[in-house]
């Protein structure tokens, strides 16, 4: 009996305390201070776009995702940078400041593109920088803030300029938050 007596009185002072301290006035929405940090993971939550295959444009890779490492071989040319892509979803919040850190080769000097943009709608574009990437491996990073929230956003690591038979491989993805 006497738990339910200290129940009944830490209720009722999470209740007092609440009721105290509400205003009439709005409050101001803050994005939740959130740390997030997002690899390879194996490939899972991303999703591999050969358009081509897909039925909905032209560029055809093979993709291969295993022990935190993409590769990536072009089989067909895109007409569009976005036809052959590495995609993962996002949720980007206003005002934080995310990195993106990618070390990249290629089997003969191509361009990548690493892409922050909306995911569907008008597919406004966060970020993006396009990369000549060579054979030997180099760390790509970048770091970028966000203007405003975004809940269906996605990071496209993109490879439609790849000509035929270019292999990239793809070490240490990860795109976090900052603070």
């Amino acid at each position: 009996m006497k738990g339910f007596y200290v129940f009944i009185a830490v209720v009722s002072a999470v209740f007092l305390a609440a009721c105290a301290s509400t205003t009439s006035e709005p409050e101001a929405q803050i994005s939740p201070s959130i740390m997030v940090t997002y690899t390879l993971n194996d490939g899972k939550d991303w999703e591999k776009i050969s358009a081509g295959l897909q039925g909905w444009g032209d560029g055809v890779a093979d993709f291969s995702l295993a022990n935190e490492q993409a590769n990536v071989r072009i089989k067909k040319q895109a007409s569009n940078l976005w036809h052959i892509q590495l995609k993962r979803p996002l949720y980007l919040f206003e005002d934080t400041t995310y990195e993106i850190s990618v070390e990249a080769s290629a089997s003969e000097p191509s361009n990548l593109s690493f892409t922050v943009q909306q995911d569907g709608g008008e597919y406004t574009t966060y970020f993006q920088r396009t990369e000549l990437v060579g054979v030997e491996k180099k760390l790509y990073s970048y770091e970028f803030t966000m203007p405003n929230d975004e809940k269906h956003a996605a990071f496209a690591i993109m490879f439609g300029e790849g000509l035929p038979g270019v292999s990239y491989s793809l070490n240490n993805i990860k795109f976090n938050s900052t603070y």
